[in-house]
């Protein structure tokens, strides 16, 4: 009967507000000026810095991931992960060869991602249409976002990029021959905006890799926050620790490749 009336609550689909979208402009906004000090140096270039008991399990090989309580805006909740890990014995070419590849971003991160596509791209500057698919229980979250990328370059040994998601269409009935993108008045709300920042910094034999994804989704019902809240807890945490662990996979595959391939 829970789910039931759960499913009856969440059916009826709410499109984010004037100052919904305002509220997740000027977060976005504090995050890129954070971001703009750290990449001039007013502030540690990753997170991790600032506290040693974490980097010192990263360095041991953790892969590490906290949040923040979703921040209530209204009509809508904004979520907000940090995730950070390091590669040993690998360089930041190599790093950015993976998070580079586009195109192969369904080979990677497999099975969220069922594919990815360079719309264009121009040096350091890339829009890039992507599939994402989550099931939890019953429900099959499918979301299709073209993203803008920015590689930014600030030395030899530190990189940090961002993507947002300039264009966010969920999909009912996934997989099934009545695949089709919900109507605009009838959207779930899953996701409504996103943003992810990376930074990359070689130093300490390896390289370290830290994400931050932020993403805005429709309110949760007062009386359904007890049952869902634990799923929107652990689900994303789960995704974070998959997506960092896979890139330390995929990272090491491709190493082990090239280094094969130059033997002979």
């Amino acid at each position: 009967m829970l789910i039931l009336l759960m499913s009856a609550a969440l059916s009826r689909a709410v499109q984010p507000k004037q100052d919904t979208l305002q509220a997740w402009d000027n977060y976005i906004g504090q995050l890129k000026m954070a971001m703009a000090g750290r990449a001039s140096g007013g502030s540690p270039f990753l997170g991790v810095y600032e506290t040693p008991e974490l980097m010192q399990r990263v360095q041991r090989g953790e892969v590490v991931v906290t949040d923040h309580d979703p921040r209530k805006v209204p009509q809508g909740l904004i979520h907000h992960w940090i995730g950070v890990m390091f590669v040993p014995n690998a360089t930041i070419d190599q790093v950015m060869k993976v998070l580079g590849s586009y195109d192969r971003f369904g080979d990677f991160y497999s099975p969220l991602i069922k594919k990815s596509v360079v719309l264009e791209q121009d040096g350091d500057h890339a829009r890039v249409n992507v599939l994402a698919v989550q099931k939890a229980f019953s429900v099959t979250a499918t979301v299709d976002t073209d993203n803008e990328i920015q590689v930014v370059r600030l030395s030899r040994s530190r990189i940090y990029i961002m993507a947002d998601a300039v264009r966010v269409q969920e999909i009912a009935d996934y997989g099934q021959p009545n695949e089709h993108p919900f109507p605009e008045d009838r959207r779930p709300g899953y996701v409504w905006r996103a943003f992810v920042l990376q930074r990359i910094e070689e130093r300490d034999g390896g390289v370290y890799v830290e994400l931050e994804t932020v993403a805005l989704s429709r309110g949760i019902p007062v009386e359904f926050r007890w049952l869902i809240k634990p799923l929107t807890d652990e689900l994303p945490r789960r995704l974070m620790l998959d997506m960092l662990n896979d890139t330390r996979i995929a990272v090491r595959r491709d190493a082990q490749s090239s280094g094969s391939q130059g033997q002979n």
